[in-house]
């Protein structure tokens, strides 16, 4: 199917404002998923009826290319691809399938190798998913089966696997390391190495993403965010039922609403970045910020970014 893509030129040489105009891109069908690493978009998107595509897009060259393609026959409760992950050429993703029991299949690929799916897991449809596609960072890939944490390299060598001591429900690499939710709401900090550094407990309910990066463990709850830096915790409220999207040299991304706002830690100041549909996609990485929503991606220099905060 010829694709209908609007490309736009968006390399962190070019100004702000000048990047301003030409951010957005038109893609074929609805965005179900957005990673960014670098300047390595992953996303995934629905070509055609029940038909999704794992796709990269490098800004910094240009090029699109199609990873992997799935169709799924009609079932009760759905299908899809639920999240992405990308970063030195690999992507990960994780695709669903099923009635009241759903088949989850992680897969993975990277230049012109097959894919292949590297984990498969059964279960409820009404409970959490068995398998988690963590943040990647510039060198890692993690993901998560069960109580299991896998962190791939760009290779598809394994950096290390652990055994974390409840299910993970998120997980991220960052820039001092890893960081995993337990389901019972604790949150694992992780050396880079892949050495547990400590575990800091939260009710249930309470934690919900996190990353390890320069000023601490940073962990989302549903009070906005909580910086823990050896035992100074610092407490930033955000609106109530806010989505921590990213966190990169000092600035968080966070969205409300329609609303993709950004924060500068340091002076406090918070503006809105862009106005999207109720339902968006977004993640902020170190080279700049990546936003999807129905058939429009879009992605913000950091010149962009840093310079609106």
């Amino acid at each position: 199917m010829t694709r209908l893509l609007v490309v736009i030129a968006v390399l962190a040489v070019i100004p702000a404002a000048a990047a301003a105009a030409l951010r957005d891109r038109t893609v074929v069908g609805p965005v179900s998923a957005v990673a960014i690493t670098g300047t390595e978009v992953g996303y995934a998107d629905e070509y055609r009826r029940r038909c999704y595509e794992v796709r990269r897009w490098d800004v910094a060259t240009r090029g699109d290319v199609r990873i992997a393609s799935h169709c799924f026959v009609s079932t009760s409760t759905g299908s899809g691809i639920a999240a992405v992950s990308v970063t030195g050429g690999r992507e990960l993703w994780l695709t669903y399938i099923g009635g009241n029991i759903r088949e989850w299949s992680l897969w993975t690929k990277r230049g012109t190798a097959h894919a292949k799916r590297i984990e498969f897991k059964a279960a409820d449809v009404d409970g959490p998913a068995p398998i988690v596609v963590g943040r990647a960072w510039d060198d890692s890939l993690p993901y998560a089966v069960g109580r299991r944490i896998v962190v791939l390299a760009p290779n598809g060598a394994r950096k290390f696997t652990l055994d974390a001591p409840e299910q993970v429900s998120a997980l991220s690499a960052h820039s001092r390391g890893y960081a995993a939710v337990l389901a019972d709401g604790s949150v694992l900090a992780i050396s880079p190495t892949g050495r547990i550094l400590g575990q800091t407990p939260f009710d249930p309910a309470g934690a919900q993403s996190a990353v390890l990066a320069a000023p601490g463990l940073i962990v989302e709850t549903a009070e906005g965010l909580e910086i823990h830096h050896g035992a100074t915790v610092t407490r930033i409220p955000l609106p109530a039922g806010a989505r921590f999207l990213g966190f990169s040299e000092g600035i968080v991304a966070y969205g409300t609403g329609r609303q993709l706002r950004l924060r500068r830690l340091e002076s406090g100041k918070d503006v809105l970045f862009r106005t999207l549909a109720p339902r968006f996609e977004a993640q902020l990485g170190r080279r700049g910020l990546a936003y999807a929503t129905d058939r429009t991606l879009g992605f913000a220099t950091w010149a962009d970014v840093s310079g609106s905060v």
